[in-house]
């Protein structure tokens, strides 16, 4: 057991609103010599106000922690399971629920939205649009009022909100995926105005399997970007990258700089990106560790394991987080090589199944 002062409720207060300072501070202004000090009081505090979370700990035994590569992660499944959450949730997260139904949804209890909002739009800016700039958005994702318990969903509102130029209604609602509608509003694109088109992979793949059939091809603007996210989940067969990158390549005549793609779940409150065939990169408040799926030990650089997030963001519930993601640590970042064999499969493009 971790020997943690005993805490009042007012001290309980000043310790969260210093956490959230340091971290919203980090976040403007990382420095990689305090990672490691703001993730074991991080931890230290979840212990203290995370009862679920510090009977695991507990169990692991995991006392006298020396640095952040340490902290026991929890594991992705444990948000089906119980409500991990240091204090009362401003917002509720919910998975897509669509392999075993809404009672098996991952729930991520998220007491203060700010910290989201803002690892979320940084995170964005660093790796994809600078802020400050505007253009319109063609979107096939989740959206907030299409889908209010999406993570996903929420960040892509908050995008709109602070970059979208343009007044282009959702093309995935709760009727499902308007592929017609989209094709459309490429077909009516200003030439000289950049957009972005951000959407779940499945979709992107199923519109440019309509523009192959119906040998059609469109160009985007120079300077256009397209976001994909989710995978293959939804759509007919599994697709390696580079053939994605292909397609995209033939439907919307797009270079694979000029699509990035976004790694997220419901569990975390950060994101990585990686544009074209590079690897995909965490932003400076998450470090990612490769493990040995058996030990749980951190694999040497190159060699496949499970993906053990531990985002700064997630101070409200569970900064450490074992996922059944693999991939390998590479140069410059992380290279994602799907699901483990056993894990569930998951996901926003699960709604374009069927």
């Amino acid at each position: 057991m971790i020997d943690v002062p005993s805490t009042t409720n007012a001290t309980v207060v000043e310790t969260t609103l210093g956490l959230t300072a340091r971290i919203l501070a980090f976040i403007d202004a990382p420095s990689a010599a305090d990672f490691d000090a703001l993730a074991l009081d991080v931890h230290a505090y979840q212990y203290r106000h995370n009862p679920p979370y510090r009977r695991f700990v507990d169990r692991r035994g995991a006392a006298h922690l020396r640095s952040w590569t340490e902290i026991p992660a929890i594991p992705a499944l444990a948000f089906k399971e119980t409500a991990l959450a240091c204090a009362p949730a401003e917002r509720i997260y919910e998975s897509s629920g669509t392999t075993e139904g809404p009672a098996r949804r991952a729930r991520h209890h998220v007491p203060d939205v700010v910290l989201y909002r803002t690892a979320a739009l940084t995170g964005f800016h660093r790796a994809v649009l600078p802020a400050g700039e505007r253009r319109p958005f063609l979107v096939a994702t989740p959206e907030r009022a299409s889908h209010p318990a999406s993570s996903l969903g929420e960040m892509v509102s908050w995008l709109r909100e602070a970059h979208d130029s343009g007044a282009a209604a959702s093309f995935l609602a709760g009727g499902g995926f308007d592929l017609a509608g989209l094709a459309r509003a490429l077909d009516e694109l200003d030439p000289t105005q950049p957009v972005v088109l951000v959407a779940v992979t499945a979709a992107l793949l199923r519109l440019a399997d309509h523009a192959r059939s119906g040998r059609r091809r469109w160009q985007l603007p120079t300077g256009s970007l397209v976001i994909d996210t989710g995978g293959c989940k939804g759509y007919a067969t599994d697709v390696l990258r580079t053939e994605i990158l292909a397609r995209y390549g033939e439907a919307f005549g797009v270079a694979p700089e000029q699509v990035v793609n976004e790694y997220g779940m419901t569990e975390m409150c950060s994101q990585l990106y990686a544009r074209g065939l590079a690897p995909w990169q965490a932003p400076p408040w998450v470090r990612t560790l490769v493990c040995d799926p058996e030990t749980g030990r951190v694999q040497p650089a190159g060699r496949a394991g499970l993906l053990r997030h531990f985002d700064l963001a997630n101070l409200g519930s569970v900064m450490a987080v074992q996922t059944e993601d693999v991939g390998r640590e590479v140069a410059g970042g992380i290279d994602l090589l799907g699901r483990a064999a056993h894990a569930e499969t998951r996901g926003c493009s699960l709604l374009l199944a069927g």
